[in-house]
This record gives C-alpha cells, structure tokens and sequence, in this order.
C-alpha cells in the first residue's frame, strides 16, 4: 500500500517538559533508569534498559544495576547523573562505579549522542517492511514502502511541543511544493503512533488514539513499541526524525526538543538533509 502524503510518528510514552536550555542531542549514556527509593530524587538511581549500540550496552551495564559514583563523584538521583552526563563532551570515556547485585564494579564507558547511536543502527540501511495501522480507517501501510524522499518524525504523544515541531515540518513541506520555481522530486512527511500494550485490539487501540489524531494537523499510523524502539531512542521529550531515499534506504536521523535554543538550527540541518536526499531522487 503506498504511504499518504502527510503523516507524523508518536509514541505514547511518559514525557519531561523540556527546558529552554535542553540541547537536543547531548552526551548520552544509553541508559533507561529510575530511582529506586520510591521517589524521584530519591536514589539510588538503578538501570531499568539498555539502549541497543550505546555505549552502556558496549560496557555491559544491565537493567537492575545501580549507580554509585562517576568520575569519583556520588550519584544520589538519576537527575544528579544526567547531569553529570550531559555537562560532559561526546566521545568523553567516563569511570563508573555500580553496584550490582550487592556486589561492587567499576567500569569504564564511552559517551556517545543519540543520533549518533542512530546513525550506527540506521544510516546506509534499506529499511526493513514495517506494518504500521492507519488510524483513520484501520488499513495496513507498510513504512518501508516509501517511493520517494520521506520524512519520518517519531515523537510521543505526551511530549509538550512535539507535535508543533512536526507540524512545522510539514508546513515547510507543503511551502517548499507550493513555491519551487526549479525541478524538485517530492517530498512525504510522514507520521504514527505506538500502541504500548502491543496487544490491544486494533479498532480499541484506533479509538483511544483519536484525540492525538485531532490534536494534528496530519494522518496518524500506529505502531507497536517494538517498531518504535527500532527507530528511536524510548525518551519522552524528543521528535526523531529519519528521512528516506526513493530507494528504501535511512539517510539521515535526527533527535530535537521542542521549544530550545537548538530547535531551529536542528531544523535547518533536517531540511538540508532532505533537499540533498531529494536531490538524488532527480538523478
């Protein structure tokens, strides 16, 4: 089945308000976490995921494992360890101590970005046939049908902003159609949803997606969380945006916060990236 022309791709997920100051792709572990003292704040902080290509998977951190100390310095919260983190420069090869099971470890682990953990996993690669389920009639679109340069923007539901940004998207689309004055190929912004359980029923599942469907000004697909996670990064704060060649094949990904200093220069490096994209669609 051929993709609409107009889409975006939400995960319904648990999101934080993003900050005017939150870069869009900082240094980043890989890791899932919360605190296991019962309340946020209160730690210690304990690994729930591991990001698939991260370096904390590199450094064979598990789910159940806790934070001590990095760099020598006590971690209390999981907020005091993201921000130990991100104040720190990708590529920074930081000393871990855990505990594990009661037992002590001290590790070392590389700080990448989420996009470039993205790139790894998807940049180069034809992408895979991926059912997805429309929303506003239930047929089957298969995302790895796409004939032609494709914008992906995957975002929870719940993210404040996100769904702004992608409708900037696709209103630079439509803007880009309507006043192109040299031969351009065309250009699909596309967009869907996950279903968290993975196993509601598809016309339950519809149902409870039609406020989020409302709340855009594009089509919405469904997937379930397996799909998303191939994809994306699981946060709560970010829209991240793949884009498509004509043959199938991810040329490039991009995370971005909404409503942050980055927002717009991440934005113009999308759309170089689309440009570029459509470009070899015309060769």
């Amino acid at each position: 089945m051929r993709l609409p022309g107009t889409i975006a791709l939400l995960l319904l997920c648990a999101a934080s308000p993003a900050s005017a100051n939150k870069a869009s792709n900082p240094a980043f572990l890989g890791v899932g976490m919360e605190d296991s003292g019962g309340a946020r704040g209160a730690g210690p902080c304990t690994i729930t995921s591991v990001e698939p290509g991260s370096g904390a998977e590199a450094a064979a951190l598990q789910p159940g494992d806790a934070f001590e100390r990095l760099d020598g310095t006590p971690i209390l919260s999981c907020d005091a360890l993201v921000s130990q983190i991100t104040a720190r420069t990708p590529g920074t090869i930081i000393q871990l101590e855990m505990r594990r099971r009661e037992q002590p470890l001290k590790l070392k682990a590389e700080l990448l970005t989420r996009d470039e953990i993205l790139r790894r996993r998807l940049v180069g690669q034809p992408l895979p046939s991926t059912e997805l389920l429309r929303v506003e009639d239930g047929a089957t679109v298969d995302l790895g049908a796409a004939k032609r340069a494709t914008i992906v923007g995957w975002f929870p539901a719940s993210c404040g902003g996100c769904d702004a940004v992608l409708g900037a998207v696709a209103r630079w689309s439509r803007e880009r159609e309507r006043e192109r004055k040299e031969r351009r190929a065309p250009v699909d912004v596309l967009a869907v949803t996950a279903d968290l359980s993975g196993r509601r029923m598809a016309t339950e599942l519809r149902e409870s997606l039609r406020p989020v469907q409302r709340a855009l000004d594009v089509p919405l697909l469904a997937a379930d969380m397996d799909v998303y996670t191939r994809f994306a990064v699981k946060d709560g704060d970010r829209v991240y945006f793949m884009v498509i060649d004509c043959r199938g094949a991810v040329q490039y990904v991009a995370p971005i916060v909404p409503n942050t200093d980055d927002t717009g220069a991440v934005l113009d490096e999308l759309y170089a990236a689309v440009e570029q994209t459509a470009r070899r669609t015309l060769r």
